[in-house]
């Protein structure tokens, strides 16, 4: 006996408002666990099938690596989604969710097919000679990757930096990381400058003051983390600060 499919994914709904309410994750990982189920839900229905066993459990996998092509790490981050959820329809006493068998599927023992590694120095030139900082928007970004790159934080740190999160009183910088973990760095007095140059045009954006959002795009969102990976792009090839 297995859990019939229909009732599997009725539930997904209830699952990310329990996960956001109870342990708050961060809206990223919202989206990431909704795609990740909603990528299982369009295989199980492009192959019709009725219940949710081993077999498909297996079957899925081998979609993710041979027709997917995801690399192993990316593989077993959509199995973590499935396997949290399933525990969830076990709490909820969903009818034989006890019998889904996510649990039992090893991970895959490999690593990231490429690590991520630091822009070779000719490129970092490259980038920020790129930005137009004549303009608000090349102010905006410039900002953003002087965050970066000096300090080292990921793009998605940059992403979710609030005003509050900066102070310029004392030089420091609070970064919310993976699994919330929150670090204060310090600021050198050229980032500091790098800060405010960005802090005296913000107002100039959108919406600026109802939005907590540190960095804004021209209109009125927090910046977008595909805005500022593709900005990276399209700046080692030429100039940047005029788009979003």
């Amino acid at each position: 006996m297995a859990v019939n499919t229909q009732h599997f994914f009725q539930h997904v709904d209830d699952f990310m408002n329990y996960r956001q309410t109870v342990y708050e994750i961060s809206e990223q990982t919202m989206r990431t666990n909704r795609v990740d189920l909603h990528l299982f839900e369009n295989f199980v229905k492009d192959h019709r099938y009725d219940a949710i066993d081993g077999n498909v459990a297996m079957k899925f996998q081998y979609h993710l690596k041979v027709k997917r092509n995801n690399s192993g790490g990316s593989i077993n981050r959509k199995l973590f989604t499935l396997r949290s959820y399933a525990r969830f329809l076990q709490l909820s006493d969903v009818p034989l969710a006890d019998k889904l068998p996510f649990q039992s599927v090893l991970k895959i023992r490999q690593g990231y097919r490429s690590r991520p590694g630091a822009l070779p120095h000719d490129r970092l030139v490259t980038l920020f000679h790129s930005i137009d900082r004549s303009t608000r928007l090349g102010i905006r970004d410039y900002a953003a990757y002087a965050l970066m790159y000096q300090l080292g934080l990921r793009v998605g740190e940059v992403h979710s930096l609030n005003l509050e999160n900066i102070d310029l009183d004392n030089s420091t910088i609070t970064v919310i990381g993976k699994g919330k973990k929150r670090r204060s760095l310090h600021l050198k007095d050229d980032l500091k400058q790098i800060i405010c140059e960005w802090l005296a045009v913000r107002s100039q954006f959108k919406n600026s003051e109802l939005n907590d959002a540190f960095f804004i795009s021209k209109k009125g969102n927090r910046l977008a983390i595909r805005t500022l990976e593709d900005n990276q792009e399209t700046g080692q090839a030429g100039r940047i600060g005029s788009a979003f």
